[in-house]
């Protein structure tokens, strides 16, 4: 999909994973670049947090990660924008145990426009964006069902 909405954004969102022995696998980063090339999403910024052993904190260049076999993060220098403060990167971390490597991604969800464009062409126009924590559903959830 081209962008043609160079004006505007989709919804923003993100995610933190962990990787408990420190060392990045899984094929989750080359899906991640196949929706970028597919135009599904734009990742506006990819930090790498290592947790040390007194908890602390501290960014990881992309060459400096660990990888499994066949991970390969070489796609992704650069990908690191700042858009995360280091406040942010504390709370985003805050759950990591000590030695583990974590991976925060924040993306936007450029899929969105093909929905926004059909309703555009009958008049509509987006009001309003967000999102919900996980958390908050599953209490939203909770709270309606029966005592």
């Amino acid at each position: 999909m081209a962008n043609t909405h160079e004006d505007e954004l989709a919804p923003i969102d993100y995610f933190a994973v962990e990787f408990p022995d420190g060392v990045v696998s899984g094929s989750g980063f080359e899906r991640l670049v196949d929706m970028v090339d597919q135009g599904i999403l734009r990742l506006l910024d990819l930090e790498f947090i290592e947790k040390g052993p007194d908890g602390t904190p501290r960014p990881l260049a992309v060459q400096d990660v660990a990888t499994g076999e066949g991970v390969d993060l070489a796609v992704l220098v650069g990908a690191s924008s700042g858009l995360l403060d280091p406040d942010d990167i504390v709370e985003l971390t805050s759950d990591i145990a000590p030695g583990a490597v974590a991976a925060v991604v924040v993306y936007e969800n450029l899929w969105v426009f093909t929905l926004i464009d059909g309703w555009r062409s009958a008049g509509a126009r987006l009001i309003a964006d967000g999102g919900l924590s996980a958390g908050d559903l599953i209490d939203a959830l909770d709270a309606t069902e029966p005592d």
